[in-house]
């Protein structure tokens, strides 16, 4: 599973183990692996089972939730807990840090973390389904030592969080919302949440996932997905920061999920086919390119089979990397595809 990206390299999972793959040499170094559920001589052993080659291989398992790695080098894991691994380390074995199922935290939607670079800090917010209840974005500090509830949303303010994402040229974090119209916003703070601002939103343009962000533009994929109204038609939108005026770029029909950025800022956005959606729309995967946002093509399209596997999603959906991904290609993940299902694809990527 591509999980974050460097112009560099890309760490990427397999089951509880955290390998570096190199986009130059095309080597793949294994990193850590968290430590065993239980630590006891039958715990390790059970685990060592289960971590051998043909376990790895027979398993349907999506593995580690969330892979990223702060300024420092230090990676940071989210699955059942909260793992860091720091640059200095080179024991193989991630430490666990805080249990998030004990403090009943839930955990992000994948590439909906964020990393200050100012503070190192990391933030995600709460991705809920099924249950209402308040949502709390959370804050990594302390090279990953320390975990608190940073933000809580009032009870019905918001489905959920989306995403949490770094603008650089505002030095500010965007925050993406659903589900419903009066659910779906776009937040931001200045100040690492001391405070925090609604920008707009109020209707499903609004609910996105994921955000490009540019020195003068914001630029997203809609997220109507099948709970959405029929006439919520899914279309990508660019809005100027400084004129304040929203474009409709292009039409894409089926849910927009994670945008991935290149290194000289173009991005690669992921469409996603929801079986039941209220609209007839192309039962395929796909992926969209534009230089700057204002002009998009698709790259690629991959056609939708269910695989019915428990533990994860039943949608057509493409994972890419979190991070900055180099200029010429994208290393991503595809699920519930006619072919290549889970695994690693590398796509060239030409202007």
């Amino acid at each position: 599973m591509a999980q974050f990206s460097t112009p560099d390299y890309c760490l990427c999972s397999h089951d509880h183990f955290v390998f570096s793959y190199h986009y130059q040499s095309k080597k793949l170094q294994k990193i850590c692996k968290i430590p065993p559920h239980n630590n006891s001589v039958l715990g390790r052993l059970k685990d060592y089972l289960k971590r051998s080659f043909i376990a790895r291989a027979l398993s349907n398992s999506l593995g580690l939730g969330h892979v990223v790695q702060l300024n420092n080098g230090t990676i940071i894991i989210i699955y059942d807990k909260i793992y860091r691994y720091t640059a200095q380390s080179n024991a193989g074995v991630a430490e666990s840090v805080y249990d998030i199922k004990t403090h009943k935290i839930a955990p992000p939607l994948r590439n909906g973390i964020a990393i200050h670079p100012v503070s190192n800090n990391v933030y995600f917010g709460e991705y809920i389904n099924g249950i209402t209840r308040a949502v709390r974005i959370i804050r990594i500090s302390e090279n990953g030592q320390k975990t608190e509830v940073c933000h809580t949303f009032e009870v019905n303010e918001i489905k959920h969080v989306h995403g949490i994402y770094w603008d650089k040229y505002r030095e500010r974090l965007w925050i993406t919302t659903g589900d419903s119209d009066s659910e779906s916003s776009f937040y931001y703070t200045d100040d690492e949440f001391k405070t925090l601002h609604r920008f707009n939103g109020g209707d499903q343009s609004w609910r996105a996932v994921s955000l490009g962000i540019t020195k003068n533009h914001l630029v997203w994929g809609m997220d109507a997905g099948k709970d959405a109204p029929k006439e919520a038609i899914n279309h990508i939108y660019r809005l100027d920061l400084t004129s304040g005026e929203r474009q409709q770029i292009a039409t894409i029909g089926n849910p927009a999920y994670h945008m991935a950025q290149t290194q000289s800022g173009a991005m690669v956005l992921g469409v996603t086919y929801e079986p039941g959606r209220k609209q007839d729309t192309l039962e395929q995967a796909s992926l969209y390119f534009s230089e700057t946002g204002e002009t998009w093509h698709q790259l690629l399209t991959l056609p939708y089979q269910a695989q019915h596997l428990t533990g994860r999603s039943q949608y057509a959906y493409i994972f890419p990397p979190s991070g900055i991904i180099p200029d010429d290609q994208l290393l991503f993940t595809p699920i519930n595809i006619m072919h290549y299902d889970a695994k690693a694809l590398l796509l060239k990527i030409s202007y």
